[in-house]
């Protein structure tokens, strides 16, 4: 008995390694497969949703380890049909290998698809397609989301990962599919994506691209369909709110006065929402707390580590940020939107009173809601990261000396 065991094991473990050897898995071999990498979706010329998808070509054994020949790495397909559904099941009519959506990256919706038809039937096939990964990359393109498949990357070899370097370096958020689901799924909150735009670009040489693609803001949504598209500035703004503002710049004008500026680099942030009744209602104070070193300065102004010049500087940073997330919050109400979740805080302070309104809370309550924002600053370093504005521990000891 234990022999034929072993042999049975035996004959498994062999089963499984010519599998794998052969480049066969569950009857599908790996020749077949095209690996979908991005995904968008416009207003049709001719039909109502027109859908592109980006895939990667296979190598032949004559190109080795890399790209040679006349054909493009990258194989760029759309069709058009009556809804996302139908297009996506053209293209894979039109495709000599079976499409999967295992490795999907990103999804681009353009603007006018955005305005139009709203973006509730993308998700509902995402969010029902088993391949694809809640950890897909969602963006709203200024402009036709196909053109930025077809637009050549800058420092990566494919554009989706591109994009998603881009968020990357930017830091700060981990906004994905799953968050866009959960968003539009809320009574709290409202969806809202980053947004990008393809951009002319500088010819260097005679083969450089003519165009390159760029983070230009924030799109705002309401039930689906897209309400507001704002500037760069309100994605770092969003990260004082739902990720990690460290590393953001703050620019402000000199407390002196004239055309100068002073640049500090946030090292530490936190906010905190706090919802309060006031007057019969809700209402919010928004406190940052932040921990900024100064890395430029334009101001004829005495030395940093002098106190007075430093509560000037932090005093001028400090109200330039708090005029930058008001405004947001007050663009976010008159856009009847509440993309950081100020409802999920009101219904958790006031969890009764908020039964009442729940369903009325984002066009009855929100735009009218009061916020008051107080923001702290506070310069740690100057200059050079050797060259501390606060006294040392050695400086204080031979002051008492």
């Amino acid at each position: 008995m234990r022999r034929r065991m072993r042999l049975l094991a035996l004959s498994v473990l062999l089963a499984l390694g010519s599998a794998l050897l052969s480049g066969c898995w569950s009857r599908v071999e790996l020749n077949d497969i095209g690996l979908v990498l991005g995904l968008a979706v416009d207003v049709g010329e001719e039909e109502p949703v027109r859908v592109t998808l980006y895939v990667p070509r296979p190598l032949s054994p004559e190109q080795g380890g890399g790209i040679g020949g006349d054909q493009e790495p990258i194989w760029v397909v759309a069709r058009e049909a009556d809804n996302f559904s139908d297009a996506l099941a053209l293209i894979r009519l039109a495709s000599a290998r079976r499409l999967v959506f295992h490795h999907l990256r990103v999804v681009l919706i353009g603007e006018e698809y955005a305005r139009k038809h709203g973006i509730g039937d993308v998700l509902d096939v995402l969010a029902t397609n088993h391949e694809i990964r809640l950890t897909v990359r969602p963006f709203l393109v200024e402009g036709r989301a196909q053109e930025v498949l077809e637009t050549l990357p800058q420092l990566r070899a494919l554009q989706p990962f591109n994009l998603t370097g881009i968020l990357q370096t930017k830091g700060g958020l981990e906004w994905r599919l799953k968050d866009v689901l959960v968003a539009r799924a809320s009574d709290t909150h409202s969806v809202w994506m980053p947004t990008i735009q393809v951009v002319p670009r500088p010819a260097i040489t005679a083969n450089s691209p003519p165009t390159a693609v760029t983070l230009s803001g924030v799109a705002l949504f309401r039930r689906d369909y897209l309400q507001r598209i704002l500037e760069p500035a309100a994605y770092q703004v969003i990260a004082w709110f739902l990720g990690n503002p460290s590393g953001f710049t703050i620019t402000a004008p000199c407390p002196t006065g004239g055309n100068g500026s002073v640049s500090a680099q946030v090292v530490s942030g936190r906010t905190r929402v706090r919802p309060r009744w006031q007057d019969g209602g809700i209402a919010f104070k928004v406190e940052i707390t932040s921990n900024v070193n100064i890395m430029r300065s334009e101001c004829e102004m005495a030395e940093v580590k002098h106190a007075e010049v430093r509560e000037h500087l932090e005093q001028v940073l400090a109200s330039d940020l708090r005029e930058r997330i008001a405004q947001f919050i007050r663009i976010t109400q008159e856009a009847v939107t509440d993309p950081v979740g100020f409802g999920k805080h009101a219904q958790l302070a006031f969890p009764r009173f908020y039964k009442t309104m729940e369903d009325k809370w984002g066009e009855n309550f929100w735009p009218n809601t009061p916020v008051e924002v107080a923001v702290k600053m506070t310069v740690d370093q100057a200059g050079l990261v050797t060259g501390p504005v606060h006294p040392t521990e050695r400086e204080l000891r031979e002051r008492v000396h």
